[in-house]
């Protein structure tokens, strides 16, 4: 297949990507479809917001997506007939310039294209596909989640008879958390990622936002990591997120979705780095 797009076309698809992820902003912002998205992005960590908002205006019931030569490396080919998900890859560029003192030097910066992904809906094939929610299946009130995300924790974990009247909380002066121990670990689980997330958001930024703007960012994050291991939180989560931000949670969003991303990413990354098996490449 002959490439035949112009440069001038390439930019004009990606403008017509930002302008969807603008109307995606828009359509998830609205706290009766937060949750669903905080869900939806649980499953896409690794992609990056604007791209996770690409794939949900695209395609909101896509579970796992991959390119087309991906899928069929992995055993599952696309089938024919399929649309593709766009979405945004960066292409590096270097370009030669002589600077004021009549020296040539290389300027590099990034550019955006175009490129398809197709879900695992949209292939056929018996291979299956790892994931997190695969590897910790069903999880009742006791999990051993706690203790293995207490293992990754980068701030030290103390359990207390009494926290002050909360479930938990973290000193972001010394970096330390405390728990309850009377709770059951799946709830303990949920306050402990809640507070990793403040002490990674907020215990080392200069300007720390209002109360419950840091209140929302780490419940976000707790929701979206707890979703990922198969912990549903949504009823203590968005009532948590309801009562701290009331009608205006959800203007708080927009600002945040970048951090909460990212801190959520964090702690996804490291979990399957320590615990999930790393694949045979040596075939």
């Amino acid at each position: 297949m002959t490439f035949t797009k112009t440069k001038e076309n390439i930019q004009e698809k990606v403008k017509e990507a930002f302008k969807l992820i603008e109307e995606g902003v828009k359509s998830i912002t609205s706290s009766d479809r937060y949750q669903e998205f905080l869900k939806f992005s649980s499953r896409f960590y690794n992609y990056s917001i604007n791209n996770q908002i690409l794939i949900w205006v695209q395609k909101p019931n896509a579970t796992f997506v991959a390119g087309f030569q991906t899928w069929k490396k992995m055993g599952r080919p696309v089938k024919k007939g399929e649309k593709g998900i766009r979405i945004l890859a960066p292409v590096q560029v270097s370009v030669n310039k002589v600077n004021e003192d009549g020296e040539e030097e290389v300027i590099k910066f990034n550019r955006y294209q175009m490129i398809s992904v197709f879900d695992i809906s949209q292939t056929k094939g018996e291979v299956p596909v790892p994931s997190l929610h695969e590897f910790v299946k069903e999880v009742e009130g006791e999990t051993e989640l706690y203790s293995m995300i207490r293992e990754i924790s980068p701030f030290p974990v103390e359990e207390l008879d009494d926290c002050k009247g909360a479930d938990g909380y973290i000193s972001l002066k010394t970096k330390e958390i405390k728990i309850l121990s009377s709770n059951s670990t799946a709830h303990k689980l949920l306050t402990l990622i809640h507070e990793m997330a403040h002490g990674l958001l907020h215990s080392d930024r200069k300007n720390k936002p209002s109360r419950t703007v840091m209140e929302i960012e780490a419940e976000s994050v707790g929701f979206i990591v707890c979703h990922a291991l198969g912990i549903d939180t949504s009823v203590n989560s968005l009532g948590y997120l309801a009562s701290y931000g009331g009608k205006a949670t959800m203007n708080f969003v927009e600002d945040s979705k970048e951090r909460i991303n990212l801190t959520a990413k964090k702690i996804l990354s490291d979990f399957e780095k320590t615990y999930l098996p790393k694949e045979d490449n040596t075939q």
